[in-house]
């Protein structure tokens, strides 16, 4: 009987290192797979971490850490999502059976995002009305836009656009400080389109955060956001 309980407790000891070593690697697939249709990226990548592994099995997990390269929005694609989540709980029916990521609570969260200054052209090109060709040079300092702007659909003059990225509670902005008009300082051209852009509303996110920096860095802008109070 003593020699069976130690084969027994041996056979549960192998299968528990065995959960620990294997099961985290086969989720991390499996949630990477998932997190290409939650990013729109093809590059993601996922890791897994739960203490006894076990218990990832029923959705719960301590940390999940994320790495995705041209994820995708409605808007503008971040060349650079990280993304850092603890305490989550996930629905693993959805997760194994469709390979859907369903976040269902999470503690807390610390999402990096980051964008370039040729994809923030793309963004203007595509986003504001009148704005034709636009380029953008992005240093640590500030940003500046030179583009082509139809008034009214009867005139097109070169502007400049000089201004900042900002962070308005959960929506992100271009805001323009200077508008320059054949190098000349204006007042205003073209209303509220220039002054404010939208870029991205974190409220679409599957978990809510704020943003808590923006640093210009040489050619790109990059965000860190995160749920803390």
């Amino acid at each position: 009987m003593t020699r069976r309980l130690i084969i027994g407790l041996g056979i549960i000891c192998v299968l528990l290192l065995g959960s620990q070593l294997l099961l985290p690697i086969a989720i991390s697939d499996i949630m990477s797979q998932g997190m290409v249709s939650l990013t729109g990226s093809e590059n993601v990548k996922a890791d897994v971490e739960k203490r006894p592994a076990l218990l990832m099995l029923g959705g719960k997990f301590d940390k999940i850490t994320l790495n995705a390269q041209n994820a995708k929005t409605d808007r503008i694609t971040f060349s650079e999502l990280n993304a850092v989540l603890k305490d989550v709980q996930l629905d693993m029916g959805t997760l194994i059976s469709r390979r859907l990521v369903a976040i269902q609570s999470v503690g807390e969260v610390d999402l990096k995002v980051a964008f370039s200054q040729e994809e923030l052209a793309r963004f203007l090109n595509q986003s504001v009305k009148g704005i034709k060709n636009a380029t953008v040079a992005i240093t640590p300092d500030k940003i500046q836009v030179g583009s082509n702007f139809s008034i009214g659909g009867f005139a097109t003059v070169a502007i400049t656009l000089e201004g900042k990225i900002v962070g308005d509670g959960q929506k992100i902005k271009f805001v323009t400080d200077r508008i320059l008009l054949n190098n000349n300082l204006v007042g205003s051209i073209g209303g509220n389109m220039l002054t404010e852009v939208p870029i991205f509303d974190l409220k679409k996110l599957p978990f809510d955060v704020k943003v808590r920096n923006i640093v210009l860095e040489q050619g790109r802008v990059v965000i860190y956001t995160d749920n803390r109070p």
